[in-house]
C-alpha cells in the first residue's frame, strides 16, 4: 500500500512539473574563430573565441575564449588540460540590465575517434569543466565566486560529402551533446543543456575552412521547472597551423 501511494506521489510530482513546465524560445547568431596549432605528432594547441548575440536587437549574449593543449595518447586518442574565460550578458534579449558576469573555468577532456571508412568517422569527447562564476546581485559584481562541476558528452559523426582526393574538402557534421551538473550548489538542475548540430565544413585552403551550421539548444534554469529553447545560426572559421 505505501509502495502504491509512492508511486502516485511521484506520479502526481512529475505531471504537475509538466504542466508548469516554462519555455522561453530565443533565436540567436554565433561567429567563432577556431585557431589549430599542430606541434609535433603527439601535442597541438588549440584556441578559440566565441562571439553569442541574440538575433533580436543584435544584443550580447555571451563571449567565450577557450586554450587547450592537448597531447596524443594513440593515433586516435588524446587528453587535454584547457582553460575557459568568458563573459555571460543578460539571458534575454530584452533585459534592462547589461551586467555581465565573468566565469573562469578550467577543465580536462579525453577525446576518441573511430574511423570505419575514408569517408565516416565517428568521435567521442569527454569533458570535466571546473566553473568559477564571479558573485552579483543581478545588477552589479560582489566579492568572491560561486562554483560547481559540470560534466560533458559529446558525440559527432563527419561525413566527407566530396571527392577523398579533393583540395577543398566538404564535410558533413551531426553532434549531439549532453551537459550534467554537479555540486552543492545545483538543486534543481542537475540536468543542465543539451546541444544538437548539424553543420557544414568548406574547405577554402589547406589551412584554412569555413563550417556553416545549426544548433539548438534546450537548456534548463536553477529553477528546475523554467527552460530555454534556443535556435542558433553558427559560422566559423578554422584556421590550421602545422609548424
Amino acid at each position: 500500500m505505501k509502495m502504491r501511494l509512492k508511486f502516485f506521489l511521484l506520479l502526481f510530482s512529475c505531471q504537475a512539473l509538466a504542466q508548469t513546465k516554462e519555455v522561453a524560445h530565443q533565436n540567436l547568431y554565433w561567429t567563432r574563430y577556431f585557431n589549430q596549432l599542430t606541434i609535433n605528432k603527439q601535442w597541438f594547441w588549440h584556441n578559440e573565441i566565441d562571439n553569442r548575440r541574440f538575433l533580436t536587437n543584435n544584443r550580447q549574449h555571451h563571449l567565450i575564449m577557450h586554450t587547450h593543449l592537448h597531447y596524443r595518447l594513440h593515433p586516435q586518442v588524446d587528453v587535454a588540460l584547457g582553460l575557459t574565460y568568458s563573459r555571460q550578458s543578460p539571458q534575454f534579449p530584452d533585459a534592462t540590465s547589461t551586467l555581465a558576469v565573468p566565469e573562469i573555468r578550467p577543465f580536462q577532456e579525453l577525446n576518441f575517434t573511430q574511423t570505419f571508412s575514408k569517408r565516416f568517422a565517428l568521435s567521442h569527447r569527454f569533458r570535466i569543466d571546473h566553473r568559477f562564476f564571479r558573485k552579483n546581485n543581478g545588477k552589479q559584481l560582489l566579492d568572491g565566486h560561486d562554483f560547481n562541476l559540470r560534466f560533458r558528452y559529446r558525440f559527432q559523426a563527419t561525413y566527407l560529402l566530396s571527392k577523398i582526393d579533393s583540395k577543398n574538402p566538404i564535410t558533413l557534421k551531426i553532434a549531439d551533446e549532453l551537459f550534467v551538473n554537479a555540486g552543492k550548489n545545483i538543486v534543481l538542475n542537475h540536468f543542465d543543456q543539451n546541444r544538437i548540430y548539424v553543420g557544414i565544413e568548406q574547405g577554402l585552403h589547406k589551412n584554412f575552412s569555413v563550417e556553416l551550421g545549426y544548433m539548438h539548444w534546450f537548456q534548463q534554469r536553477n529553477t528546475g521547472y523554467q527552460f530555454f529553447g534556443r535556435d542558433i545560426l553558427r559560422l566559423t572559421v578554422f584556421h590550421r597551423v602545422i609548424l
